[in-house]
């Protein structure tokens, strides 16, 4: 097949795993293009500088099922399949794959594991890495390997499939998954917690550790993104104070038990109003909290990692910039939009380090998580290379030695 021009770039859809295995083997061997892979193109934009040139390798066309043993809670699938069809499939037998994607109608399964995104769900059930049991993709060279396999326990040695994860397309083309799935819970409620100080709902998530509950999500947001997301969901929620909103799935009745005894644990801080969402709102305040990650509206996105104790602090600053804040609150992840008056490079430039200097760099990390594609080229994408740099470099070094792949994600934090 051809490459198909899109836009000022080419683009290659291929209609099998052997046919782009081909076609990269000819690129290596003959003309040594820039090749990007792409999927739904919902996460293009993630630390990702503007400037790139050569070809689109589209798994739009690889989305087919190849394996599903229904009883043995797996499924084996082409990267290319969106994450809408795949819970369709799953979700007519009982079963579900218990992450949160953005934009899920267009992201697809390869996608969500080369960006690694992750929602609300991961401080109960863990990230897309927990789910991933067998992996095929092909390297630069045009080389299919494979890692892991199609059941849970049939795996030996180094998972070299892990280092897909969130490799952004840096490493291989992903072009096939086997996945460990879950039952469907019966029933899902949030508890919208406001508190009147980011000391409060320090104190609150100190408590998450020892509650009698078990909570699927502990999400937080200040009272900009509040009001941001409660409208997304079309609630009338109270949305002027910092905001704390506590998950809970399974079966009703201890749904309900785990919603009330939350309340009267929590009544020791003193909130300042509290409202258990059910049923078809509670689907859909949490569907806006997965969202808002990576709304699109805003100039800039900025991501932390951070530990849980230092999270407030860091939040604090934020909240005083005009950031309007999420964070998965008992992981330690914080996503900020910052104001549309950041108008300018030197306007984004200071806000980035105003925050850059509440976050220890040993055991914290901040990066630009997504802005205007005129901006990237000139923005620190990166705080400092991540820990382990020097081995993600020997791997790149190995699977794609000629850098033909998405080499320039992370060219700014250092040649490899």
């Amino acid at each position: 097949m051809s490459p198909l021009s899109s836009g000022s770039q080419e683009e290659f859809v291929p209609a099998s795993q052997t046919e782009l295995s081909r076609f990269m083997t000819e690129n290596a061997a003959v003309d040594h293009r820039q090749l990007f892979p792409v999927g739904g193109r919902t996460s293009l934009a993630v630390c990702c500088p503007a400037s790139q040139t050569g070809i689109q390798l589209c798994t739009s066309q690889l989305n087919r099922v190849v394996d599903y043993p229904i009883r043995d809670l797996t499924i084996t699938v082409e990267a290319g399949m969106r994450i809408d069809e795949l819970i369709k499939i799953v979700s007519a037998e009982g079963q579900r794959l218990p992450l949160d994607v953005p934009q899920s109608n267009r992201a697809t399964i390869g996608g969500v594991i080369a960006t690694n995104i992750n929602g609300p769900k991961r401080f109960s059930y863990g990230t897309i890495r927990d789910y991933v049991i067998g992996i095929s993709a092909i390297d630069g060279m045009g080389n299919l390997f494979k890692s892991g396999g199609r059941v849970v326990k049939n795996v030996a040695g180094y998972d070299l499939g892990k280092m897909l994860v969130g490799s952004l397309g840096t490493l291989a083309v992903i072009s096939q998954v086997s996945l460990n799935l879950r039952p469907k819970p019966q029933s899902m409620s949030m508890v919208w917690f406001q508190f009147d100080s980011c000391q409060t709902i320090d104190q609150a998530l100190e408590a998450v550790v020892t509650s009698g509950t078990r909570p699927i999500a502990v999400e937080y947001c200040n009272a900009k993104a509040a009001s941001q997301i409660a409208a997304e969901a079309r609630l009338e929620l109270p949305a002027d104070h910092h905001t704390l909103c506590v998950c809970y799935e399974g079966p009703e009745n201890e749904v309900r038990w785990q919603t009330d005894k939350i309340a009267s644990e929590w009544n020791q801080f003193s909130p300042l109003h509290v409202q258990t969402v059910e049923n078809e709102e509670a689907t859909r305040l949490y569907d806006a909290f997965t969202e808002y990650q990576t709304s699109s509206d805003d100039p800039v996105t900025i991501k932390a990692i951070l530990l849980p104790s230092q999270m407030m602090k860091f939040i604090e600053t934020a909240t005083q910039l005009n950031i309007a804040v999420q964070a998965h609150a008992a992981d330690g992840i914080v996503f900020g939009h910052l104001p549309d008056s950041a108008s300018s490079l030197d306007d984004v430039q200071q806000i980035f380090n105003q925050l850059k200097t509440t976050i220890d760099p040993k055991t914290g990390y901040l990066n630009i998580y997504q802005c205007e594609s005129d901006w990237s080229d000139s923005l620190p994408l990166f705080c400092s290379p991540p820990a382990g740099w020097d081995l993600m470099k020997q791997f790149k070094n190995a699977l794609d030695p000629e850098h033909l792949l998405n080499s320039q994600r992370f060219n700014e934090l250092v040649e490899i």
